[in-house]
């Protein structure tokens, strides 16, 4: 049996809906939107904006606030958190951020751009709201906060992290890595200016293909960190201030946003709470089958309402050398190591690292039997 539980990466199996629209497009358009005025440009642009009003549906986006595409989650990250600071700024962060935020942050630091505090999670995965009041300053402009942890699965209080930020007249960046596609998303009630996305975890869609939502207000607050060519006001020396052109230098990943397309026709026919509860099922009956397993330990509360995403090491057993044997004797596809977010891990007291099963759509009752079944053996006999 090929079992595969790395979601929290990229999603593996992929509703159909997402190849048929990447096969249509390719063999009845394949052309670049914005670039010219004949038909099958024009249809690939209504291909686009088809798909820009998806996402807008899905993430309750007001009619005022933009959708503009990227390649990736951290492409989105590094033109919000860039686009958005100014010499002098102090910004804050969690201590679950990937390294999509942390490695920017550190940078501009290292420039001597700006300053950064980590606002301290638990290790029970918990964010102390009240530790995290203590840490505004008179210069601090922005806050940076992972909407869950790709390493525990962890949910953190967006909503009211985002209030508490607007009450000081902070600005806000949600990752939304994780989230999007698996929990229920209302951009106006998640109290943050920008929420980046990317395409290929629990959206199922393609690799290549990520965006942000920004309001409207804000987006003219961001500097570009990509200019070029656009379609659009080819006359002027300077990117326009026209949205989403401003932030879509260069011809966009079609056949990717064609994916997502079919993707998120897949999603929105569906109930997003329905897979979330289907998902943490799984979660909750591996963690009661593999729970007593001599010296296991997990990372964070695993009885919480969180992503199906379980971190956890087995004493005796290095996590790479598990993930191997898992790999390559069993068939059990899982990730080992800091997971790109060495932050999160010292937030866990597992610098060395960690196995990491993320569990996905159409993983199955089936394979998560044959995990419990596998790992018990190998806890057991080591």
């Amino acid at each position: 049996m090929k079992v595969y539980l790395d979601y929290s990466a990229t999603s593996f199996k992929k509703p159909n809906e997402v190849f048929k629209k990447i096969e249509e497009f390719y063999k009845s358009n394949n052309t670049s939107p914005g670039r010219g005025g004949y038909q099958l440009a024009i249809e690939a642009g209504k291909m686009v904006l088809s798909t820009r009003n998806q996402i807008k549906s899905l993430f309750n986006v007001g009619l005022k606030d933009h959708v503009i595409f990227t390649k990736n989650v951290t492409e989105s990250l590094n033109i919000a958190i860039k686009g958005l600071v100014k010499k002098g700024d102090h910004v804050l962060i969690t201590s679950i951020e990937h390294n999509s935020v942390y490695r920017v942050v550190e940078h501009l630091k290292e420039q001597g751009i700006i300053e950064y505090d980590i606002i301290q999670v638990n290790k029970d995965g918990t964010l102390p709201l009240d530790d995290f009041n203590k840490l505004f300053k008179v210069n601090t402009n922005l806050c940076i906060i992972n909407h869950a942890s790709n390493v525990s699965g962890h949910i953190m209080p967006v909503e009211e992290i985002g209030r508490i930020c607007h009450r000081y007249n902070v600005k806000v960046i949600v990752d939304g890595a994780q989230s999007a596609g698996l929990l229920t998303i209302d951009f106006k009630e998640l109290n943050c200016d920008v929420f980046c996305f990317t395409g290929h975890k629990y959206l199922m869609g393609p690799t290549g293909i990520g965006g942000f939502i920004v309001k409207d207000e804000i987006s003219k607050k961001i500097e570009t960190l990509i200019d070029g060519g656009t379609g659009s006001f080819s006359e002027e020396s300077t990117m326009p201030t026209l949205l989403p052109d401003r932030f879509e230098a260069g011809t966009l990943n079609t056949i990717g946003i064609a994916g997502l397309n079919g993707a998120l026709s897949y999603l929105l026919s569906k109930d997003t709470i329905d897979i979330i509860l289907k998902e943490k099922e799984l979660h909750d009956k591996l963690y009661e089958g593999i729970k007593d397993i001599p010296g296991i330990n997990f990372y964070g509360d695993m009885l919480v309402f969180k992503l199906p995403v379980l971190s956890f090491n087995i004493k005796g057993l290095d996590s790479g050398e598990l993930a191997g044997i898992l790999d390559y004797q069993y068939g059990i596809m899982t990730r080992s190591g800091l997971h790109c977010s060495p932050l999160a891990h010292e937030t866990f007291n597992s610098l060395n690292g960690s196995i990491r099963i993320s569990i996905g759509h159409y993983t199955t009752n089936e394979e998560i039997e044959y995990v419990i079944e596998v790992l018990n053996k190998l806890g057991n006999y080591k």
